[in-house]
């Protein structure tokens, strides 16, 4: 006879054994989780955008101020291409901001593919700004020094 003991135990193994073959992330897990990465890198890139701002401003300045001087104008175009680095690295922000869009209303795999190529435009853009501000901040940087 099947005491209760036996009987429990029967009645527990299946269910161990049932969520234990859970298989990971649901559908919905896995694509919250990469339109998170996606928001991730976007919020890191939207915070340089102050910082391209300010450069774009202090190298306009510094720019102005060798013009002024009738400095060499290989200095002023290093200035000038630094700029327009930073301003493209803007406008790539820019461009991919208005033209993201929630995959809300597509299929699971559709989705996923539009957040992976999603992510590797904005992880573009991210390094882009990256290179921009670098650059500019150095060339800055050692004419602030003179």
């Amino acid at each position: 006879m099947l005491t209760i003991k036996k009987l429990l135990i029967l009645l527990a193994v299946p269910c161990v054994l049932l969520t234990g073959c859970n298989s990971g992330p649901s559908a919905q897990e896995q694509k919250a989780a990469l339109e998170g990465q996606v928001m991730q890198v976007h919020d890191e890139a939207m915070a340089k955008m102050s910082q391209t701002y300010h450069l774009r401003r202090d190298l306009r300045a510094l720019r102005d101020t060798l013009e002024a001087q009738q400095a060499d104008s290989v200095a002023l175009q290093q200035l000038q291409q630094h700029l327009q680095q930073l301003s493209k690295a803007d406008e790539a922000m820019m461009d991919w901001m208005h033209q993201y869009h929630a995959p809300d209303s597509m299929a699971h795999q559709q989705a996923m593919d539009y957040l992976r190529l999603e992510q590797e435009k904005i992880n573009n853009v991210n390094a882009k700004m990256d290179s921009a501000i670098s650059a500019a901040r150095k060339t800055y940087t050692a004419y602030e020094q003179k």
